[in-house]
């Protein structure tokens, strides 16, 4: 069983925990849900600026090779387990400075000094009780990171672009994607969400077009886990064919990101992408005269 700490400033210090909980599984995963991050009240906003500058502080003091500083700023949430007899802390960081928490700093202790982060990159983490988590009931923790499935910054709107819940298991002494390993997670907890979701936008698709573009970004979120899973290599692919031939933006890029992922579709992704800027004209042209 592992012991939560839920306050960095220890972590910081490498002292022993003051908060201890135990617990076979770490958080509340909520499936293809962005995790927010922690909401700050203007009450606390000082405690919580203390809070980030010494997390900062610290993250400064062992950052990764060729990194720039941080400022406080860009701390998003940190909270530290002890797992395996050994502490890990684990810090999120917004530095882009978009709001998009898209870096994510592991340190395991006592070796944190020496050996400096591990960095694993994701798409609006937030909530790190929900993405540090004993998935397979071993009593070790593991981790769920969303990854985007176009590739980050590619998107249009960007805050629109869809992700996939990742799995990464400790091994070696890093969190190595893993997603594979965790079939029970996905059958029981995403999956079956994601179908349900899916078949609730598609009955309402007709009557609003955001419907018809929120089921086809699930369904690329379903696809993509399908093909990581090794169930089925194409999976969305006759979808993609359905997708290209619109002229809505966005099932054009659910197309893009579908060939694009499957691979050996060149033709198909080309025609997708040069389709694409014409069709986000029209789109402009018809909000600007609507």
């Amino acid at each position: 069983m592992k012991k939560v700490v839920l306050t960095v400033l220890l972590a910081l210090t490498f002292a022993a925990p003051a908060f201890t909980q135990d617990g076979g599984a770490v958080g509340n995963l909520q499936p293809r849900q962005v995790l927010p991050a922690p909401a700050r009240n203007p009450p606390a906003e000082t405690a919580i600026s203390a809070e980030n500058a010494a997390t900062a502080k610290f993250v400064n003091a062992h950052l990764p090779p060729d990194s720039m500083p941080i400022p406080p700023y860009s701390v998003v949430e940190s909270y530290t387990i002890t797992d395996r007899g050994t502490s890990e802390t684990f810090v999120l960081l917004d530095i882009s400075g978009r709001g998009y928490s898209n870096t994510l700093f592991v340190y395991r202790h006592p070796n944190a000094e020496k050996a400096g982060p591990q960095v694993i990159d994701g798409w609006k983490m937030g909530n790190l009780r929900a993405m540090v988590r004993d998935l397979d009931g071993d009593g070790f923790a593991e981790l769920i990171v969303y990854q985007t499935i176009s590739g980050n910054g590619v998107w249009e709107p960007l805050m629109a672009e869809p992700a996939w819940p990742s799995d990464y298991r400790l091994q070696g002494g890093k969190y190595i994607e893993s997603s594979q390993d965790f079939q029970s997670f996905y059958d029981h907890e995403v999956l079956p969400q994601l179908d349900k979701v899916i078949a609730e936008m598609e009955v309402r698709a007709a009557e609003d077009r955001a419907y018809r573009d929120a089921a086809a970004r699930d369904t690329l979120e379903k696809d993509k886990i399908l093909r990581v899973l090794g169930r089925n290599p194409n999976a969305g692919l006759q979808e993609a064919y359905q997708w290209m031939k619109s002229d809505d933006p966005e099932l054009l890029q659910c197309a893009i990101a579908t060939f694009a992922d499957i691979g050996g579709h060149e033709e198909e992704l080309k025609s997708a992408q040069q389709s694409l800027p014409a069709a986000r004209k029209r789109e402009l042209e018809a909000r600007n005269n609507g």
